[in-house]
């Protein structure tokens, strides 16, 4: 993983540190995709629970396409803001920063931690953050480092909660049910993650980095 960014460690230290110390001068964010989100319902009606006889659920699924959910976790009160949509592209992603835009006070920068995928770099995200140079301040994984970011846990949460028992026979069904699911985990379970349990990590990569730096040759001096 590290030999396909010879940043890593780097990317990945100042990562870390933009999470256990987040900018003062507006939220933090951690945006990312969860994309082919099945819209699917049983092929049969499932059987409730009956004596000595646990409840049956049916197997084989009918398929009605697939949702995205563009999604943001918010890294100091753990609410997520998302919209789900039919595709995941660069007008979609615009969607998620308008809506943070809205959401945000407007004296304050609005920090994104976020893949550096083709998605996220278009030139269509370009012009439209041109036009704000302030607001918007990308803060870029390194590549195939997305578990690096918070999201990617709550995205874990969804799967397990909403996503992996789901029945929806439509798109709307679908982007309705996961919305309500935002909803009510913002009302009563939101919270912040840390790094709590990936500390030792964190400093194996200080130390690396470190021992990187003290291994580079001096500058040149001018003659």
């Amino acid at each position: 993983m590290e030999e396909r960014d010879p940043q890593f460690v780097e990317k990945a230290v100042a990562i870390i540190e933009l999470e256990l110390h987040p900018p003062s001068d507006g939220p933090t964010f951690l945006v990312d995709e969860k994309t082919g989100i099945g819209v699917r319902e049983p092929s049969a009606p499932s059987q409730p629970v009956a004596p000595d006889q646990p409840a049956r659920r049916e197997f084989e699924y009918v398929r009605h396409g697939t949702a995205d959910l563009l999604a943001a976790f918010a890294l100091l009160t753990g609410l997520v803001y998302g919209i789900v949509r039919p595709r995941h592209r660069s007008a979609e992603f615009i969607e998620l920063l308008r809506l943070l835009d809205q959401l945000v006070p407007k004296d304050q920068v609005i920090h994104l931690i976020l893949d550096p995928v083709k998605l996220h770099c278009s030139a269509e995200v370009a012009v439209y953050v041109a036009y704000r140079p302030w607001r918007f301040q990308f803060h870029w994984l390194p590549v195939h480092g997305s578990w690096l970011s918070f999201i990617e846990v709550w995205f874990a949460i969804l799967s397990k909660k909403c996503l992996d028992r789901s029945e929806w026979a439509t798109f709307d069904e679908a982007a309705q049910g996961i919305l309500d699911f935002i909803a009510t985990y913002d009302t009563h379970h939101a919270h912040p993650f840390t790094w709590r349990k990936g500390i030792k990590f964190y400093q194996r990569l200080k130390d690396k980095l470190a021992n990187k730096q003290s291994t580079q040759p001096a500058p040149a001096e001018a003659a």
